[in-house]
C-alpha cells in the first residue's frame, strides 16, 4: 500500500522521508493499532486549528507592524500546520494500514481576554499562543519523542518538534523587541494567560494511554504530559520571561502552588 508523503500542494510533508518499514508497527495488535489510530487523526484536527490560529496571528502581527521576518515566519505558521495536519493522517494510515478519513474540523475561538484595551489584544494573542501554547506543544512533542521508539512515529514527531520550536520563537522574538511600554501594559496579564493556556491543555479531550506499546509509538501518559507541561513552565516559559525584564513573582508563586488551574 503506497500512501503519499507530499501534500496537496505537492510539498514534502517531512524533511526527510519517513521509513518505509517499522516493524514495531507489525508488531502492534488491532486493539493498540485502534487506539493509535484515534490518537493521531485527534492530533491531526488540533494541527489543522492551530494553523486557523496562525492566520489570527500574522494579521495580529500585520496590525502590530511587527518585523517582516517574523509576520512572514507567521504565515509560513499556517502553512506548516496544513502540513502537520496531513503528517498526521499520514502516520494514522501507517498504524491503520489504510488512507484514514480526515476529522471533523474542530471549532476555533479566538481568546477574548475581557477587560484587556482593544489595542493590547494582537500583543496578547501573540503572547498567549506563541509564548505560551507553541512553548508547551514543543515540551509536549518533547515527552511524545523522548517516549517514542517506533521509527515511524519518531520521524514524525521529530518534524512535529523542529517547527513548533520555530512558532515559539516568533513570540519570543516579539516580547525581545517589544517596548518598556508594552512590557508595563502586557504584565498584569501574564498570570492570566499562563493560566488559561495551562487549563485548556489540560482540559483539551485527548486520550492518555496507559499501554506501554501505545505510548512508544508518540503517545504519551497522562503522567508524562503533565509532567511536560510542567517543565515547559518551569524550565522555558518563567524563565524566558524574566529574562526578558518581566516580574515573575506571582507566576513563581503560582507554580509553587502546583499551577492550579
Amino acid at each position: 500500500m503506497a500512501i503519499s508523503e507530499h501534500g496537496r500542494w505537492g510539498g514534502r510533508l517531512t524533511s526527510r522521508p519517513l521509513p518505509a518499514t517499522d516493524a514495531s508497527i507489525e508488531a502492534l495488535a488491532d486493539e493498540e493499532r485502534g487506539e493509535l489510530v484515534d490518537i493521531w487523526q485527534a492530533r491531526a484536527a488540533s494541527e489543522l486549528r492551530v494553523a486557523t490560529s496562525f492566520e489570527v496571528i500574522a494579521a495580529d502581527l500585520r496590525v502590530l507592524r511587527a518585523d517582516p521576518l517574523l509576520v512572514a515566519l507567521a504565515e509560513r505558521g499556517i502553512d506548516d500546520e496544513h502540513r502537520h495536519h496531513q503528517l498526521c493522517l499520514l502516520v494514522a494510515s501507517r498504524l491503520k494500514g489504510a488512507e484514514v478519513e480526515p476529522p471533523e474540523p474542530l471549532l476555533h475561538a479566538v481568546p477574548q481576554h475581557p477587560g484587556a484595551p482593544e489595542r493590547l489584544l494582537p500583543s496578547l494573542h501573540v503572547l498567549g499562543h506563541c509564548v505560551m501554547n507553541e512553548t508547551f506543544a514543543s515540551a509536549f512533542l518533547e515527552a511524545s519523542l523522548a517516549a517514542a521508539q517506533g521509527p515511524v512515529t519518531q520521524a514524525a514527531v521529530r518534524e512535529l518538534l523542529s517547527d513548533e520550536i520555530d512558532h515559539a520563537r516568533i513570540g519570543w522574538a516579539y516580547l525581545a523587541s517589544a517596548t518598556a511600554q508594552l512590557r508595563s501594559e502586557l504584565q498584569p496579564w501574564l498570570l492570566d494567560v499562563a493560566q488559561a493556556n495551562l487549563r485548556m491543555w489540560r482540559q483539551t479531550p485527548r486520550a492518555y494511554p496507559t499501554n506501554p506499546r501505545v505510548v512508544e509509538q508518540g503517545a504519551p501518559s497522562a503522567l508524562l504530559v503533565e509532567q511536560a507541561l510542567g517543565a515547559g513552565l518551569r524550565d522555558l516559559i518563567v524563565p524566558g520571561l524574566e529574562h526578558l525584564g518581566f516580574d515573575v513573582s506571582g507566576l513563581h508563586a503560582w507554580l509553587d502552588a502546583g499551577a492550579p488551574t
